[in-house]
């Protein structure tokens, strides 16, 4: 009978979906950083897993694509990408270099930047209904909205049909999570991603035959690399994956900011009277917060992370939230401190081929939304604690009951 030691306890928390509803495993994750920070794991039906603990080994293999291989997806559940597919997530150079280039043309600073003056009226809007309630849940009136009223903007999507977007996206972004007030099941989640699929190609056919727009979608339509363009089926898939990662990752970013900001009242003072939520303050709410918990590689050929010898074949899980904790990169790293000069977090996935396309639309979205909610409610406080997803995947809140006058 084999003995479990502390370190394989630790990963197996790590792992355990039923932790996180209680808050994430800090404890566990700083044991392993010291102890194990390559550490095998195995679980029922699937390969060897590595989880990586420490900041530089997730950096390291976030960079390394000769090593390691997202081509069958970076989460536990295995999609491969097609020989089309324009799929990021699951693509490896030189495909997805060349899809990067492409797509990259619709998100220089440029184009994000010509979305500021909307993405502050929206927030306006929404501080508008929250000051009229006083009392509410800072996820769906907050969070969600903006995210939510985002996408559509950016994806050209009427306002009337963002409900939809949020519903489909839900249930395709939900693919993995154990959460049952999330989690479809196989019909729902076919559905919903033929339907997503569906609008998009409507919307692509609608605007092909317009006059071209200078946004985001007008970008992407118009996007050459060497007089190769998106194709609707690659569209398609890049409207998919754009509307379940706006959705999800600023969604909860900013409901654990505001959680954040609450339980270090010190810090949300110093936030409402410096003037403005800088760049430098996101990052840290970004740290701090760590929306995706992980990302996984498939090494390619035989290596050795850490004096592991890890094997072609193996998965290798970077735990984004623990790197972002990692006492060697980040001083009193468990501590939020929005002055702290900004640092190499990975919250939108290491520094590597995939370092996320939309961060600094999101990092506007999220800096836009807490100026406007803290300067006109600076005494906003989440009353109850929140009520958190039940993934290890998602750092995901539910439920975050606020008053704007705590």
């Amino acid at each position: 009978m084999t003995t479990l030691t502390q370190s394989d306890t630790d990963a197996a928390t790590v792992f355990d979906p039923d932790v996180w509803t209680s808050g994430a495993p800090y404890d566990p994750l700083a044991r392993l950083r010291t102890d194990a920070p390559v550490h095998p794991v195995d679980l029922p039906n699937l390969p060897r897993i590595w989880l990586l603990t420490r900041h530089e080994d997730v950096i390291r293999v976030s960079r390394d694509d000769e090593h390691f291989s997202s081509s069958t997806g970076n989460t536990f559940v295995e999609v491969p990408a097609g020989a089309d597919s324009a799929m990021l997530p699951s693509l490896d150079p030189p495909r997805h270099t060349m899809i990067r280039r492409l797509v990259n043309q619709a998100f220089t600073a440029r184009n994000v930047a010509k979305l500021e003056d909307r993405l502050r009226q929206t927030a306006r809007s929404i501080v508008d209904r929250v000051l009229d309630l006083g009392e509410f849940d800072a996820v769906p009136e907050i969070s969600a909205e903006m995210s939510l009223q985002v996408i559509a903007e950016v994806l050209g999507i009427p306002q009337e049909d963002r409900l939809k977007i949020f519903d489909w996206s839900n249930a395709i972004g939900s693919l993995g999570i154990e959460d049952p007030d999330y989690a479809p099941g196989p019909t729902a989640l076919a559905e919903a991603g033929m339907a997503m699929y569906g609008y998009c190609q409507d919307l692509v056919a609608e605007r092909r035959k317009s006059e071209p727009r200078d946004d985001i979608i007008g970008a992407l339509l118009a996007a050459r690399v060497d007089d190769q363009a998106l194709t609707d089926a690659q569209l398609n898939e890049f409207f998919l994956l754009l509307a379940v990662a706006g959705n999800e990752t600023t969604r909860n970013t900013l409901s654990h900011s505001i959680h954040a900001l609450t339980q270090s009242r010190d810090q949300r003072d110093k936030l409402t009277t410096s003037g403005s939520v800088t760049p430098a303050v996101v990052d840290e709410l970004l740290r701090w917060s760590t929306p995706v918990l992980h990302f996984r590689r498939t090494a390619a050929i035989d290596t050795e992370i850490g004096g592991q010898r890890v094997k072609a074949g193996d998965w290798v899980v970077m735990h984004y939230l623990s790197a972002n904790r990692d006492q060697r990169v980040f001083d009193n790293a468990d501590r939020l401190d929005i002055t702290r000069e900004p640092g190499p977090h990975v919250a939108f996935g290491g520094l590597g081929t995939h370092f996320c396309l939309g961060a600094q639309l999101a990092k506007l979205e999220i800096a836009v939304m807490l100026d406007e909610l803290y300067t006109r409610a600076p005494k906003l406080v989440a009353t109850e604690d929140p009520t958190r997803l039940r993934s290890a995947f998602f750092h995901g809140i539910k439920s975050l009951p606020c008053a704007v006058n705590g």
